[in-house]
């Protein structure tokens, strides 16, 4: 089930960044996936999301026909279901949206659906004319698949059996053309599932012979693809067996596998694409040689079981080719996408690291000489494991404090309605507040000491200059596993100072190598074209995944979202590019109305809050007067960005319920508090770019009362700390918290994706969700009411923000299947609720959905 849950909560990403078409193609793949897999479970979770999405697409066009498609979806989830309790949910998804279509009958048409009686073979083969062109000319991509599922999915919801058929089986056949092409047997395997799924579905003696000879193809093509493998010749094996023994550094040679011999390829197109790379290398094409090798990487990526061995081997090629590019534009870019690539390559492999570690020296080498101009050596990886212990020491500590913070001040162990609580708990706030103030100055003077490594190569910079840091290190709520954010303010007059510029850049790039050398930078961040492509409209040119890298402390992604570094943005469609070099004077632009509203991607809030880093503090005070000066001349601004910061974070705003299901801490937990604290500071001039001192601010000014500032505090420090205790037991910024109770079972390796199961943080006391939602639930309330107060002066909160009502209880406990504590909680709220008719139909309506989950008759 967790598995299921991963590849939703993927899916629901590209939803909440690209809306539902996309979330909906997401989920189309993963159904043939599940299908494929023969994975029941998930195609039923599959097709009971679809049913959703069609749900949420009838509520938003008033749209009879989309209700209707998503009953008939629920009902064959319904049918395919085997799990009682996964059945439960989908019954009562089906009767929810039968209640909304009954409200918007009157105003929408219901679609007409096929009548599988009436349908023809003719009609059935006139739906894949235009697919089965695209297979014949264009290959067998994903988009072809979502084509042929979309169909399939037609099929389902109009009861029409043949088009569901022909439609399976067109996805078997895309498997088997790529299994064929490829001597993959998983996707003969593939083939062979969906074969069978329609020959299950198909009522007809000459459908049954097509499907049944598509079986005995499919067999034959995987008993020649093992035949060939076992008829390999040995006599070049000898040869890479006696090269790889060589152990000297050999640009393009074969990265090792754990055993000292140089990785071996199991299939004819892959080893098709690395020798063609090789001789692309050769002759000096270092673009052909990128896409072979990106095309050969294609082949063994697998995001959920990798080849670790083939994928090292393609990505230490893959650096060599960028070294050579870095060696002839000179680009600082190309030589740290080279580090990545190395780096990420050393993660997959097992054993002697050592040839990974001469290519790295050797990158800093050539960068040096290329970028910089500088004959010397580079620095010894020493340093770089040096730094890694430091690393892990400042983590170390955290949790060292963090187990102290909990033993001398933990409110959890008394009854929450003891007045013992209130004076436990804000100690507990206090002491979570100084641990993450002390994380921030941990990783300040980290970021110093390897900034002061890179100055000591380049030579002192040509003027005055400052590092300030963005996001949650000016906020005071970084981790030790959180990315850098920063910008460099340098001097006055020196804005057209093309060396000076130049300096700075080559000292960002040379810091970002020596954080990629951490070994915590996932590939995608550093935005590799022929691997991930985020200026493309085009996704399936943004297909790698990086699941095996380590994802910690690292410079913020290239991604056109991100992009918090000096380097800034590049060129977008609708946006000129944008460097985080700047003047005080220029960085302060971006707080102009008409600069900010044209720039967008909200640099003007992001920039907005700031903390010294390195270098000369008094521009940091310079750049931090102007802002301020511009904040209290513009206070339309003021609240046009918190409008827009609200907005962008709606998704997380109205995920603001307790939940059983798998939570993404920082998504679900962490951002609402802290967007919450910064758009009322926003919307009260406050500049103050420390979380904590922002409440302490509101406090002093009177807009919120000190029993608020309390409830405020108490929520911050509880998200902050299950943001860093999941990055801790997860070993990075791994985000998955399940609210539940952790069960202490025996799984069979065989049965799970172990690496899943043990990135999964189960929160230590459900008491800490309880105080949450206490406190979150009413601010989200009353949120969006405090950006239209146009008075400055008065209260932002009419009543306290801190609601332990039974009904809030009952939602709680029934979410976290305390479904016992929650039947209590709803019938005291109903006797609390009074005479309040509307309050009590939706407390009834609770109550019987928790009773229907009990079991009760």
């Amino acid at each position: 089930m967790l598995r299921v849950c991963e590849k939703l909560r993927e899916a629901d990403e590209e939803g909440r960044r690209y809306g539902l078409a996309r979330a909906e193609t997401g989920y189309l793949r993963a159904l043939v996936d599940a299908m494929a897999d023969t994975d029941r479970l998930a195609e039923v979770e599959l097709l009971k999301t679809l049913g959703d999405v069609n749900v949420e697409k009838g509520r938003l066009g008033k749209d009879v026909g989309k209700f209707n498609t998503a009953l008939a979806l629920y009902l064959a989830a319904m049918v395919r279901c085997y799990h009682e309790e996964q059945a439960d949910g989908i019954e009562h998804r089906y009767h929810y949206t039968e209640r909304l279509l009954q409200g918007v009958s009157s105003q929408g048409k219901e679609q007409p659906t096929e009548d599988k009686g009436t349908t023809t073979p003719a009609k059935v083969a006139e739906k894949f004319q235009d697919l089965d062109k695209r297979r014949a000319t264009e290959g067998t991509t994903d988009s072809l698949l979502v084509g042929y599922a979309q169909v399939m999915v037609e099929g389902i919801v109009n009861d029409n059996d043949m088009l569901e058929t022909e439609a399976i089986k067109s996805l078997g056949d895309v498997y088997l053309k790529r299994g064929t092409e490829t001597g993959d047997t998983r996707n003969l395997t593939r083939a062979t599932a969906l074969y069978n799924r329609a020959l299950a579905r198909c009522h007809n003696v000459h459908g049954t012979v097509v499907i049944v000879h598509r079986l005995l193809h499919t067999a034959k093509i995987r008993q020649d693809v093992i035949t060939t493998r076992n008829k390999r010749p040995t006599h070049k094996q000898r040869q890479q067996d006696v090269r790889g023994r060589k152990g000297h550094f050999s640009p393009f040679s074969a990265a090792p596998s754990s055993d000292g011999t140089t990785c071996q390829v199991d299939d004819i197109s892959y080893r098709r694409y690395i020798q063609t790379a090789e001789s692309d290398v050769r002759n000096g094409d270092l673009d052909a040689a990128e896409q072979n090798l990106a095309a050969a990487l294609k082949l063994v990526h697998d995001r959920d079981k990798p080849n670790k061995a083939k994928e090292a081997d393609c990505l230490c090629r893959l650096g060599d080719v960028y070294v050579e590019r870095g060696k002839r534009t000179g680009e600082g870019r190309k030589f740290t996408q080279a580090a990545a690539l190395y780096n990420a390559s050393m993660a997959r492999t097992d054993g002697d690291k050592q040839n990974m570690i001469t290519r790295l020296q050797e990158t800093e080498r050539q960068f040096l000489r290329n970028t910089c101009n500088l004959d010397c050596e580079p620095c010894p990886y020493s340093s770089a494991l040096d730094h890694k212990k430091e690393l892990d020491n400042s983590r170390a500590r955290a949790k060292s404090q963090l187990e102290t913070i909990h033993q001398e001040h933990n409110p959890y162990q008394y009854d929450e309605d003891d007045p013992i609580v209130r004076e436990v708990e804000i100690k507990r706030a206090e002491a979570i507040k100084n641990l993450f103030k002390s994380i921030a100055v941990g990783r300040q003077r980290f970021i110093y000491v390897l900034t002061d490594e890179c100055i000591a190569k380049l030579g002192p910079p040509p003027c005055k200059y400052a590092f300030i840091g963005l996001g949650s290190q000016a906020t005071e709520l970084v981790t030790p596993y959180s990315d850098l954010e920063y910008s460099i303010l340098i001097e006055e007059g020196k804005d057209d100072d093309d060396d000076a510029r130049r300096y700075f850049l080559n000292l960002t790039h040379y810091l970002h190598l020596k954080v990629i050398n951490l070994g915590e930078t996932i590939l995608p961040a550093m935005a590799i074209p022929s691997l991930n492509d985020f200026l493309s409209e085009d996704p399936e040119k943004d297909w790698f995944f990086d699941s095996v890298t380590p994802r910690g402390f690292a410079f913020d992604g290239f991604m056109p979202w991100a992009s918090k570094t000096p380097f800034g943005r590049d060129e977008t469609k609708s946006k000129p590019p944008v460097s985080l070099i700047q003047t005080p004077a220029k960085l302060a632009e971006y707080q102009h109305l008409h600069i900010a509203l044209a720039e967008g991607y909200h640099l003007s809030d992001i920039l907005r809050r700031v903390t010294y880093l390195a270098g000369d503090e008094s521009l940091v005070d310079d750049y931090t007067d102007r802002v301020n000066k511009i904040v209290d001349r513009s206070p339309v601004l003021s609240r046009l960005s918190a409008m827009l910061i609200l907005k962008d974070n709606i998704g997380q705003i109205e995920n603001v319920e307790p939940t059983g299901k798998l939570l993404n801490v920082k998504k679900e937990i962490y951002r609402f508090p802290s967007v919450a604290v910064d758009v009322l500071s926003i919307c009260c001039g406050i500049t103050i770019p420390s979380v904590w001192g922002m409440i302490e601010e509101l406090r002093k000014t009177q807009r919120i009362s000190h029993e608020d500032a309390h409830h405020l505090t108490v929520l911050i420090s509880i998200s902050a700390e299950l943001r860093l205790r999941t990055y801790i037991a997860n070993g990075g910024q791994k985000d998955r918290l399940s609210p539940l109770t952790e069960m202490k079972v025996q799984l069979d390796k065989h049965d799970v994706d172990d690496t899943f199961v043990h990135s999964v943080f189960y929160i230590p006391d459900s008491k800490m969700l309880f105080r949450y939602y206490y406190t979150a639930i009413p601010l989200k309330r009353c949120i969006s009411d405090t950006i239209s107060e146009k008075n400055a002066t008065t209260k932002i909160f009419p009543t306290a923000i801190y609601d332990t009502s039974f009904q809030i209880r009952g939602e709680i406990t029934g979410e976290l299947l305390q479904l016992d504590a929650s039947i209590r909680h709803f019938e005291a709220a109903l006797e609390e609720a009074g005479g309040d008719k509307k309050k009590q139909l939706d407390i009834l309506f609770d109550l019987g959905n928790v009773s229907y989950r009990r079991g009760d008759s």
